[in-house]
């Protein structure tokens, strides 16, 4: 965030560039770092045995730190900073009733580039830079898994629906849907923030869309379909309604020929269990079991101590046998809200939860661009429902990584605007 006393905090000893400067271009370096070399480290998920993976996501975090530690006091705290904090103390604090270091690291370094982008970002070039660099970032991701699929060298993977899904560069399905949907993201972030008089690198990432896009679709992850679809959908409605109605077009042509596929991505008809026992649609097959696994979790989650339903059982317990029982565990939840609520309690679902109404409080309160706050809100609710629906935004560190990022970049944003309204308004008067 911009610091009208940072001259007066900052005392140069060079007379060119002052050690304030040189503090937020370290910290932009970090985030050039990130942004560059994130994609490509899901993609590239192991390398033999080495988990890029979690290497990059340590590694980066420290040097995020690093990065907050030379701008410690352009650290900006509002409301979503404080509930932030507050749910990485209780985190910490988890260690007590049993949570796992490596798992409260996974949950809290995250928000790590949320202060880190508010504290050394402070004008709309700096924006526009870094989200060009993290959109170029893709190209390896995309036009290799493209390659990998054209050629059939891709991983593949067959599930209920029998449709053959595939993985491109990435290590699993989820992954790659996960990562290149958030390239649309970005792309819709930048197509409302750019100033660029040449059209070139827009029809550039025009194409780099249309690659993901072709990606998510061969990777039928419906999760990442359900949320792109909503994002897309919204945010062409307030930003092009012309492509809008182009868009519905396309897609319901895609559908309709491609109906057969459709109908077994959304029944699971084809499922080895539906075949087996002849039934007709059921809801829970259709979700893959989730119904199922919620009902499960919930009724073992029921039958805890108040006292561990009130703080959970700990980060990195969730399927662990629950202590005290015999054959009682716990099953993956495919639902980021209820692993919170498992891992973290009641308490920690809630702290979380009003995190995200931080987010949208900042939102409806944002009085600039209306196509950015239809955007941010298109964001938003996507991940909200995609993390209900699976692993999402919240346990998959690398996207919540970038989600954060994301959030971080808005909130500059946002802060500008209103600076540059308030300035506008003064010399309106003064005039």
């Amino acid at each position: 965030m911009p610091n009208n006393r940072e001259s007066s905090v900052y005392v140069d000893h060079s007379p060119n560039i002052s050690r304030g400067d040189i503090s937020i271009k370290i910290g932009q370096m970090v985030l050039f770092i990130f942004l560059l070399l994130r994609p490509a480290t899901v993609s590239f998920h192991h390398i033999g045995s080495i988990s890029l993976l979690d290497i990059f996501g340590t590694a980066s975090s420290y040097l995020m730190i690093i990065g907050l530690l030379f701008n410690l006091k352009r650290l900006r705290l509002d409301l979503t900073s404080i509930l932030i904090l507050f749910f990485v103390l209780y985190c910490i604090i988890s260690i007590a009733w049993g949570s796992e270091y490596r798992d409260v690291a996974r949950m809290t370094l995250p928000f790590l580039p949320f202060f880190l982008v508010r504290s050394v970002v402070n004008d709309e070039r700096s924006i526009i830079r870094l989200t060009k660099v993290h959109m170029l970032a893709y190209t390896v991701p995309i036009f290799g898994s493209i390659f990998l699929m054209a050629t059939g060298a891709s991983e593949t993977m067959v599930t209920g629906s029998m449709i053959e899904r595939q993985a491109g560069l990435s290590s699993g399905v989820h992954t790659l849907g996960h990562l290149l949907l958030f390239f649309s993201f970005t792309f819709g972030f930048y197509l409302l923030v750019q100033k660029d008089r040449s059209k070139l690198f827009r029809w550039v990432m025009f194409v780099f869309l249309i690659g993901s896009l072709f990606c998510i679709y061969k990777t039928y992850t419906r999760t990442v379909f359900l949320g792109g679809g909503l994002f897309w959908f919204t945010y062409l409605f307030y930003f092009k309604r012309k492509y809008f109605y182009l868009t519905s077009i396309i897609f319901l042509s895609v559908a309709i020929f491609k109906f057969d596929v459709v109908r077994n991505m959304v029944t699971q008809e084809n499922a080895y269990s539906q075949t087996i026992n002849k039934k007709g649609l059921d809801l829970n097959a259709a979700g893959s079991g989730r119904l199922g696994i919620w009902e499960h979790n919930l009724t073992l989650y029921s039958e805890l101590p108040l006292i561990s339903q009130l703080v959970g059982v700990g980060l990195g317990n969730e399927l662990k046998p629950i202590a005290g029982t015999v054959n009682k565990q716990w099953i993956g939840s495919h639902n980021d809200y209820l692993s919170l609520l498992i891992m973290t309690g009641v308490v920690g679902l809630f702290i979380y939860l009003m995190i995200y109404a931080s987010l949208l409080r900042a939102i409806m309160r944002y009085p600039g661009d209306k196509n950015l706050k239809m955007f941010s809100l298109a964001v938003l609710f996507a991940v909200i429902i995609m993390n209900f629906v699976s692993n999402s935004y919240i346990v998959r560190f690398q996207m919540a990584q970038l989600f954060w990022f994301l959030m971080g970049l808005l909130y500059v944003k946002y802060n500008l605007d209103i600076i540059k309204n308030k300035t506008s308004r003064k010399k309106h008067v003064q005039v």
